[in-house]
C-alpha cells in the first residue's frame, strides 16, 4: 500500500509517494518541502498572500528571516504571521523605521500593485513557470555529454547490441586482462597469440580483424584501420547524421559486429564451441539485413543500399 502525501505551498502542490512501510518521518518530509520553497520567488501584487518573513520576495531572491538576527526582526513589532501587505499603506511602502533594516528596504525599488494578487514564479526556468524538466535539471548531477551516444542509442538500434557496444566503448567488458589474477591465462581465445584486451579484441585480433574486414567489404563500407578508441571517435564524427540511411546502417554494422564477436568469444570460453570467421560474417550480415528489411523506412533506402543488402523493392 502507498500513502499519497500532498504538501501545499501557496498554489503549488508537491506530490510524494511514500511506501507505508517506509522509515521516513514527517520531519524529513517537511524538510524536503522547506528546501523546495527556495525554488520559488514571489512577485508582489497586494502582498496579502506572501509571508513578510518566510517567503522569498525580496529583489535578490532572499527572505528576511535569513538576512538578520531574530532580535532585529522582532524589534519591528510585527508578528511572525505578518504578510507583506502589513507594510503597505495607501498603495505604497510603509517600512518599519529600524536602522538595521534600512539597507534591505533600499533594495526594494518596485511598488505594490493593489489590484493584483501576488504571483509565485519558479526560479528554475526563465519563463517563471514550473516544469518537471527544469526541476530535474536543477537537482541532477550533471556530467559532460558523451559524444559517442549516437553510436549506441539511435532510431533503429538493436538494444542488446547497443548495450554490449556501450560496455565495450567504456572498457567494461570482462576481457581477460580485467580478470588478471582470477584466471590462469589471459591469452585471447580467438587467436591464441596475444593478451585479450578491448583494443586487441576490436579489431587487432587476427580472427576479429578478418571478420571486421570481411563484413565491411560485404557491406561495401570502407573504414580506417585504427585502434579501438580512435575508431569510435572517427565513427562518431563521420556517421552522425540522424536520418541518413547509410549512417544508420554503419552504426548498426559496428554494434552488431561487436556484439557477435563478443558472443563468439564467450561461446569459446564457456561452451568450448567455435565457428569459422566466414560463418560469423554471414550471421552478422543476415542479422542486419533482417533488421533493416523490417523497418518502415526500408522502402526509402537508395537503390544502391537495397542492392547491397538484397532488399526487395515494394
Amino acid at each position: 500500500m502507498w500513502i499519497h502525501t500532498v504538501l501545499l505551498r501557496n498554489r503549488f502542490f508537491w506530490h510524494i509517494n511514500i511506501p507505508s512501510n517506509a522509515t521516513w518521518s514527517w520531519r524529513k518530509i517537511l524538510q524536503s518541502r522547506e528546501s523546495c520553497r527556495s525554488f520559488f520567488i514571489t512577485q508582489i501584487g497586494n502582498g496579502s498572500s506572501t509571508s513578510l518573513w518566510y517567503d522569498y520576495w525580496l529583489p535578490d531572491g532572499k527572505r528576511l528571516i535569513d538576512l538578520l538576527p531574530l532580535r532585529i526582526l522582532t524589534s519591528t513589532g510585527l508578528s511572525w504571521n505578518s504578510k507583506v501587505s502589513h507594510i503597505i499603506h495607501d498603495g505604497g511602502w510603509n517600512f518599519p523605521n529600524i536602522p538595521a533594516l534600512q539597507p534591505t528596504w533600499n533594495t526594494i525599488t518596485f511598488t505594490p500593485l493593489l489590484d493584483r494578487e501576488d504571483q509565485c514564479l519558479c526560479r528554475l526556468h526563465p519563463s517563471g513557470a514550473f516544469t518537471i524538466k527544469s526541476a530535474w535539471d536543477f537537482l541532477r548531477a550533471k556530467k559532460q555529454v558523451n559524444n559517442l551516444y549516437h553510436l549506441f542509442w539511435f532510431k533503429g538500434h538493436i538494444p542488446r547490441h547497443s548495450f554490449i557496444m556501450w560496455l565495450a566503448s567504456i572498457g567494461r567488458l570482462r576481457t581477460m586482462d580485467r580478470l588478471y589474477g582470477r584466471v590462469t591465462s589471459t591469452t585471447c581465445i580467438l587467436c591464441g597469440l596475444h593478451m585479450e584486451t578491448h583494443d586487441h579484441l576490436f579489431f587487432e585480433c587476427y580472427y576479429t580483424n578478418l571478420v571486421w574486414m570481411s563484413i565491411c567489404h560485404k557491406a561495401n563500407m570502407h573504414w580506417p584501420r585504427q585502434p579501438w578508441t580512435q575508431l569510435l571517435q572517427w565513427t562518431a564524427s563521420y556517421y552522425k547524421q540522424r536520418n541518413d540511411s547509410e549512417h544508420m546502417i554503419a552504426r548498426l554494422l559496428l554494434s552488431t559486429t561487436v556484439y557477435f564477436l563478443w558472443f563468439e568469444r564467450n561461446n569459446r570460453v564457456f561452451t568450448n564451441t567455435a565457428q569459422t570467421y566466414q560463418t560469423t560474417v554471414e550471421t552478422i550480415f543476415q542479422q542486419i539485413r533482417t533488421h533493416i528489411a523490417h523497418m518502415d523506412i526500408a522502402c526509402t533506402f537508395p537503390a544502391r543500399i537495397r542492392a547491397i543488402w538484397n532488399l526487395q523493392p515494394d
